[in-house]
């Protein structure tokens, strides 16, 4: 029997306030990349549900208190389809809206700081499509949020 593979799974949150969306701005140009942004996120744990996952890795890099609304879509990266760009690890990206659960909207970047971040801001919605996202999906973004018939597409029940 072949051995099971190994997958990174992660979380990101499009979260929403005053129709803007929260974005974390990277400049990466020593390492041969450029200046981006993505949406708030990260690595989930071992063993850690989904949702748990978002609302833990918003509150660590931006200090807001969010719950998760419903699932968005799924980024995939398959590591011989894309010539082995990002690593030779198998990942997926779960993406989820997310809103904030107070009155804070104060967004603050993580201690310690991710050396090549150099931003939170509140992005008008408007403005997505014009945003270097990484990955590319700024409009898959818009498009999830404007389609009002979908529905949380993750099922968390077994």
């Amino acid at each position: 029997m072949p051995e099971l593979p190994r997958i990174s799974v992660s979380v990101k949150a499009a979260v929403l306030h005053n129709n803007q969306v929260l974005l974390l701005s990277y400049d990466d140009s020593d390492d041969g990349g450029d200046y981006h942004y993505n949406l708030p996120g990260g690595k989930a744990r071992e063993g850690e549900p989904l949702r748990d996952a978002v609302v833990r890795k918003v509150l660590d890099e931006t200090g807001l208190n969010v719950r998760c609304l419903r699932e968005l879509f799924v980024v995939e990266y398959v590591p011989d389809t894309f010539g082995f760009d990002l690593g030779p690890l198998h990942k997926t990206q779960h993406n989820f809206l997310a809103e904030i659960t107070d009155n804070n909207t104060a967004a603050r970047m993580c201690e310690p700081r991710d050396p090549m971040q150099r931003g939170v801001e509140w992005v008008p919605l408007a403005d997505l499509p014009d945003k270097h996202l990484l990955p590319a999906k700024g409009q898959h973004i818009l498009d999830a949020l404007t389609d009002q018939s979908r529905r949380d597409i993750l099922v968390d029940r077994w």
